[in-house]
């Protein structure tokens, strides 16, 4: 713990704002779980309504300071398209799409087996690559040469 006055004192309210932004996001997270389930539901009145209420409790947050506004705007507009989309979803859902069976796997076979009598082909041995002289030792060589040459 800190020896100043006012430092203990900012100790006491960090955290007595931690614990109100803890209890914010929580509640961000349970209306956002109330507009998935109204949207898994069908029901797209209480969905729109979840989402009404979530956009409220969004903007309480942004005045909190908790979230900032933008990232509340994006979340408002995709819970908001959810909820909209909500009774189309899952109407075209259980009509278009019936439920498919699990793909078949395709039957495997073994390979017949390899005649002993045929001898395997033996395996070539790959040739390794040209090495080149270190580039050291190129220099070297050519800065000896040219000294000799000047004398």
């Amino acid at each position: 713990m800190a020896n100043i006055k006012s430092q203990k004192k900012r100790v006491i309210t960090n955290e007595k704002a931690r614990l109100r932004n803890r209890s914010l996001r929580a509640a961000l997270k349970t209306a956002a779980k109330k507009v998935h389930a109204a949207v898994d539901a069908g029901d797209k009145e209480a969905a729109l309504a979840a989402a009404q209420a979530a956009s409220r409790e969004l903007d309480r947050a942004v005045t909190k300071g908790v979230i900032h506004k933008n990232q509340a705007a994006n979340r408002k507009s995709g819970l908001m398209r959810l909820a909209n989309s909500a009774d189309a979803t899952t109407a075209e859902a259980a009509v278009a799409a019936p439920k498919k069976a699990a793909p078949k796997k395709p039957a495997t076979t073994k390979a017949p087996a390899k005649k002993a009598e045929e001898p395997a082909e033996e395996a070539k041995p790959k040739k390794a690559p040209a090495k080149k002289a270190p580039a050291k030792k190129a220099k070297a060589e050519e800065s000896a040469e040219a000294e000799e040459s000047d004398k």
